[in-house]
């Protein structure tokens, strides 16, 4: 099954209480008294506390709502983008595009531990040259449940991630332990190794190639790879990759809690995650 926006909104039923409730307290007249002097001070308020670069306008006004939402108030996104152009205040910070592309939500899941994604990614160190990232992702809402960094990209190294992922979603590392979970991997030769495949059989990991020269069918880690990419390594550059591992770890704990995505509502992975738990759409069938 696939989750969209509106099952959220509506399914896990949370948003509609707190609309209908500044609803009863709402008056007559314009639909907003925040004056744009008022709502530039909430922008850079916004733009200065985030400890990410180049966010968008959509998501900038999702935050600021955030803050408005204690007075029952909010704004819309086209006058935030009018100010932010008038205001000089367009990605002020380094790095990212600032753009908004939705996902189709076609290798997305409706539970988490359904499906997850993995892959590498090479970055630079002065010290230690090129070394690798390599993450473990959950379809269901982007959160970024292990990682690990290693100087060489083999086989061994890429399987750490998972197994971690496991001991921290699964509680161990026993045979079937994770079945029916799929993992959806692209074609490099760590994972079409024979190694890494018997592995996943142990644990009960259904192996789901994405097609060849095809990385959107693996979007969801190749996603947060380009993210990683412009908050990070096009940001920083690393002494070695002890000093990567520190950057990536305070990146990915405030991606996980604090970075939105339009298609989670504007939530946070971890944010999602809790709606989910507390909501009546729990089990999966």
């Amino acid at each position: 099954m696939i989750l969209s926006v509106s099952d959220v909104s509506v399914g896990f039923g949370y948003k509609k209480q707190d609309a209908s409730a500044c609803a009863s307290r709402r008056k007559s007249g314009p639909k907003t008294s925040v004056t744009d002097e008022r709502l530039i001070e909430l922008i850079k308020e916004v733009i200065n506390g985030l400890p990410f670069h180049g966010i968008g306008y959509k998501k900038i006004t999702r935050y600021v709502n955030k803050i408005l939402q204690k007075s029952c108030e909010s704004v819309g996104k086209d006058r935030v983008l009018r100010l932010l152009k008038v205001n000089n205040l367009q990605l002020k910070r380094p790095g990212g595009s600032g753009s908004s592309r939705p996902h189709d939500g076609r290798i997305t899941t409706d539970c988490p531990n359904l499906m997850w994604g993995t892959d590498g990614k090479k970055f630079w160190t002065r010290k230690d040259g090129w070394c690798w990232f390599f993450g473990v992702i959950d379809h269901f809402n982007s959160e970024i449940i292990s990682f690990h960094c290693s100087k060489i990209g083999s086989r061994f190294e890429a399987i750490t991630p998972v197994t971690d992922s496991l001991l921290l979603r699964f509680g161990s590392l026993e045979t079937g332990i994770a079945a029916p979970l799929k993992l959806r991997v692209d074609l490099g030769s760590q994972y079409m190794s024979d190694y890494f495949q018997t592995e996943m059989k142990y644990f009960g990991i259904e192996l789901s190639p994405t097609f060849a020269r095809s990385p959107e069918s693996n979007g969801i880690i190749e996603r947060f790879h380009r993210t990683l990419q412009e908050q990070v390594f096009d940001i920083h550059q690393f002494a070695d990759i002890n000093e990567a591992i520190q950057s990536i770890k305070i990146f990915i704990d405030n991606y996980n809690t604090r970075w939105i995505l339009e298609r989670l509502n504007y939530e946070t992975p971890s944010e999602y995650r809790k709606i989910y738990e507390n909501s009546s759409l729990k089990e999966c069938a």
